[in-house]
């Protein structure tokens, strides 16, 4: 008798990791990307020590890297080819992430000084700037720009701050349910989104201050570190700890994920940020990996 119950249970647990291996290999079947290039220094003792953020310029076709670990700031061509590397005079300290509201120059998040900076590409000029919001001091952290706006990300908050060119405080982006705040911003059209990491919830915000949407991620995410918006709606939501990335539609439901944890071309080990590039690749940055990894479909 213990031997039947025994053999059934075994059965049983058999036949539930097979349902269970049927629908991950259903889910990894359903996605459509498919690697296509990596950007990486390939040059023995040069590679990037830890890639922070990606930066896109779509009138120049470029992409470009900022390499926290080395200070310096890595551009490549649509094709992979590494083009130059900057690094601002040897004066950057731990750049963070960085935006551009004119061409004349970039703006970087410079966690070693705590600085929004200004870099004038012509003149090579950096200029450190510390930013308060009413009289408080910021520590910025993530950035996106939208025509003459900055939007920046403070770390000790959470909360989304708009500064003007010259560094004037506007509009605050906040959400009373989200205790931490937000974990990462985008700008996509006239919206600016959020991202809640604590209850994996998407936030679309109008440039002017007012929630206009609150989307509650389905499906199994861990611990989402960044995410991107396609141009039908749906959400990629970059997974660090499960290393891959979970696609979501308008409404939040989870429609499959894609990407596993590995150091070979086309798998995540720290990844920390996910873009849509204008060509209709998908980027994903990878801190471990030291590369940014671009899927098409």
């Amino acid at each position: 008798m213990n031997m039947n119950v025994h053999s059934r249970f075994k059965q049983f647990f058999s036949f539930l990791l097979l349902v269970l291996l049927c629908n991950i290999q259903t889910a990894q079947a359903a996605s459509p990307w498919q690697w296509n290039l990596s950007l990486k220094q390939n040059k023995a003792g040069e590679s990037m020590i830890m890639p922070t953020a990606l930066f896109i310029d779509q009138k120049k076709g470029l992409y470009t890297i900022v390499d926290s670990g080395s200070n310096r700031f890595l551009t490549f061509d649509r094709k992979g080819e590494l083009l130059r590397i900057f690094t601002a005079g040897n004066e950057l300290d731990i750049p963070f992430d960085m935006a551009r509201t004119d061409d004349e120059g970039i703006w970087v998040v410079e966690k070693g000084k705590n600085s929004l900076s200004y870099i004038n590409l012509k003149t090579r000029k950096t200029t450190p700037n510390t930013i308060n919001y009413k009289g408080s001091l910021i520590y910025p952290d993530r950035l996106e720009a939208n025509e003459d706006k900055l939007y920046v990300r403070d770390k000790a908050t959470g909360d989304v701050l708009q500064y003007g060119s010259d560094l004037k405080s506007g509009i605050r982006f906040s959400c009373e349910d989200c205790p931490l705040g937000f974990v990462d911003i985008k700008i996509y059209g006239n919206s600016l989104w959020a991202l809640d990491q604590q209850r994996k919830i998407v936030y679309r915000f109008a440039l002017d201050g007012q929630q206009e949407e609150k989307i509650i991620l389905g499906g199994t995410i861990n611990f989402p570190v960044s995410f991107a918006v396609d141009p039908s709606g749906y959400l990629y939501i970059l997974d660090r700890h499960n290393r891959n990335v979970s696609v979501h539609d308008k409404e939040g439901a989870f429609k499959f994920s894609f990407l596993a944890k590995g150091i070979a071309r086309g798998k995540l080990s720290y990844p920390g940020e996910i873009r849509f590039d204008p060509w209709g690749g998908l980027c994903v940055l990878d801190e471990a990996n030291a590369r940014v990894e671009v899927f098409t479909r």
